[in-house]
């Protein structure tokens, strides 16, 4: 209890033993006001337990005030009330509903925290089959609550996240085959962007807002491009557009129909991933690293440029064999799955099966991966080697922190990332080249030419000091310290690391990359392949017969704690307070 061993003083008179001078008899309530709203959680929840005194004080007089308070529990200054706090958050399990009180929310927000921090977090689990057909692109919209998607054979289906039921849907001869997806909530409606065969992106918008039907979209515009279009990405009321033919294309979406702003001149060759801020936009060059442009007057504001990080800030991960490991996270994948695909009519929420036994620890080192026999100034050298010529995809920006992932299995995270932007003026290139070297680190997820690493990387998302990201068979949880480096040594213990499996079996995983993956509030959501099972075939002889075929789901993991295990966690009562106070 840090406030009390630093705040209790002693009075002492001739000849008296020390007493302890309580601050709430001391101090007045707006000075030890002031203090708690800089006291953790912790501090606050032993007070409470220390005396009646301090039990009415916290949980009764000062109640709200206390546990509203910013350091006590995370909202924006728009929720006046703890009821309203789930509309700010992008929640599955709707893990935020139905709260009553500050204190209550605070409660929550804390053990959400903490299942996300534990080494072996528990997790339930849903699977949507949607269509019984491989899923290509997937977003939520937790606000309607559906998933949109597009598939590896054409159309596009809307599906409750509720009950796993089809809202609405458009055909394969609507919807190409493996058709990119984009979505988001602008100006009050959910809007989606997919491309067509050609050089075209098509704008549609939800109709329940003009009385249509929930899950339920119309066509609002069609942009033509007169160049190959390479990637889109839509966010912050803005789509932006890359081709690979040095064009870039930002677009206003929040006018009717949405407008070109900024004409983008580039380098050629961009590979199709891009990210956007506020005001700027990242590019993915391959080789020549991650170019940023203005979103507002299209210059070109510098690069990042992986290959001049310094080789003392390498990290490594050595990936876990699953096939020697002792971990039942391959049968217990399986049999949710299979038992997915059985039911007629799959139950989707709430999440199911609760377990610790879904992820697999992982151990962030520093420097690089040595062999027996091989010098380490050797290796070294031989990972700038290779890094010189890595093929970078996907790049992610949140808030000060840049992250992206390469061909060659590497991540790179640069803090402060707009100092290390290599611009044109060759002084400017040198202060870049200084900040990239002291604010970037690399971690080796996987060797560099292992054949089983993916084209640019996978995917890539980054939210809440964690970062999610595709090796091999696995979905890597990367967790980052407050500094935004990777968390090892003690570190780790707060902010762990863990994989999750991208398949119902790890000998699935290598051969069927994910194809969309995020992080969310209380969830990780990424496509995830399963063996279907079609149970309508028939052998020569007229016997009925399961055949089972590969497929890809969306797969919900849930970190929020359930209300049963909210319930079992022991807490100690304050004297004189009632049972459950």
């Amino acid at each position: 209890m840090t406030f009390l061993h630093f705040h209790l003083e002693p009075l002492q008179g001739p000849g008296s033993v020390g007493v302890s001078k309580d601050p709430l008899v001391s101090l007045p309530p707006e000075i030890v006001l002031k203090i708690l709203d800089f006291s953790p959680v912790s501090t606050v929840a032993a007070l409470t337990c220390s005396s009646r005194a301090w039990h009415a004080f916290i949980d009764r007089t000062h109640r709200d005030h206390i546990y509203s308070n910013i350091f006590k529990t995370e909202h924006s200054p728009s929720t006046t009330e703890p009821s309203l706090y789930h509309h700010e958050v992008q929640s599955f399990s709707k893990y935020y509903e139905n709260t009553s009180s500050w204190k209550e929310l605070c409660k929550k927000q804390t053990f959400l925290r903490r299942n996300w921090a534990s080494e072996a977090p528990t997790t339930t689990e849903s699977i949507f089959t949607i269509r019984r057909e491989p899923v290509w692109r997937f977003r939520p919209d937790f606000k309607r609550r559906f998933i949109i998607s597009t598939s590896q054979f054409g159309g596009l289906e809307v599906t409750c996240m509720d009950t796993g039921r089809q809202l609405w849907a458009l055909s394969r001869d609507v919807v190409r085959p493996y058709a990119h997806l984009e979505y988001d909530d602008i100006d009050g409606r959910g809007t989606a962007v997919w491309d067509r065969n050609g050089d075209s992106l098509e704008i549609w918008r939800t109709t329940k807002e003009d009385g249509g039907e929930r899950g339920a979209f119309e066509q609002i515009a069609v942009l033509h491009h007169d160049c190959e279009t390479r990637g889109y990405q839509l966010s912050l009321n803005t789509l932006c557009v890359v081709s690979s033919q040095g064009q870039g294309f930002v677009y206003d979406m929040l006018q009717k129909p949405p407008q070109l702003v900024t004409h983008v001149k580039m380098e050629n060759n961009a590979v199709g991933h891009l990210y956007q801020d506020h005001d700027c936009v990242l590019y993915s060059l391959g080789t020549k690293g991650f170019h940023v442009h203005s979103k507002i007057t299209g210059e070109y504001l510098g690069a990042i440029e992986p290959w001049k990080c310094s080789p003392h800030q390498f990290y490594y991960i050595d990936h876990p064999d699953l096939d020697s490991s002792e971990n039942n996270q391959d049968s217990l994948a399986l049999a949710s799955a299979v038992q997915t695909m059985r039911e007629s009519e799959p139950t989707v929420f709430p999440p199911r099966w609760p377990s610790t036994s879904r992820s697999v620890p992982l151990s962030i080192q520093p420097g690089v991966r040595s062999f027996l026999g091989q010098d380490l100034d050797d290796m070294r050298d031989q990972q700038l080697d290779a890094l010189q010529d890595d093929d970078w995809g996907a790049g992610k920006i949140c808030g000060n922190l840049m992250v992206g992932v390469s061909r060659g299995g590497r991540v790179i995270i640069v803090r402060n990332w707009r100092d290390c932007l290599s611009g044109l003026i060759e002084d400017d290139r040198t202060k870049a080249a200084e900040a990239l070297a002291r604010s970037a680190v690399i971690i080796q997820c996987a060797p560099h030419d292992d054949p089983r690493n993916f084209d640019l990387g996978g995917w890539l998302s980054v939210r809440n000091g964690r970062i999610l990201v595709e090796v091999r068979d696995q979905v890597y949880i990367l967790g980052l310290n407050a500094d935004g480096l990777p968390a090892t040594g003690e570190q780790a213990h707060e902010r762990p690391s863990y994989a999750v499996s991208k398949s119902a079996t790890a000998r699935l995983g290598s051969a069927v990359p994910v194809s969309f993956m995020a992080l969310y509030d209380d969830c990780v959501m990424y496509t995830y392949a399963v063996v279907g099972m079609h149970e309508d075939a028939e052998d020569h002889h007229g016997n009925p017969y399961s055949r089972l075929f590969l497929t890809k789901a969306v797969r919900v993991l849930s970190f929020a704690p359930s209300r049963k295990a909210d319930a079992a966690i022991p807490r100690r009562r304050s004297p004189g307070s009632p049972a459950g106070a």
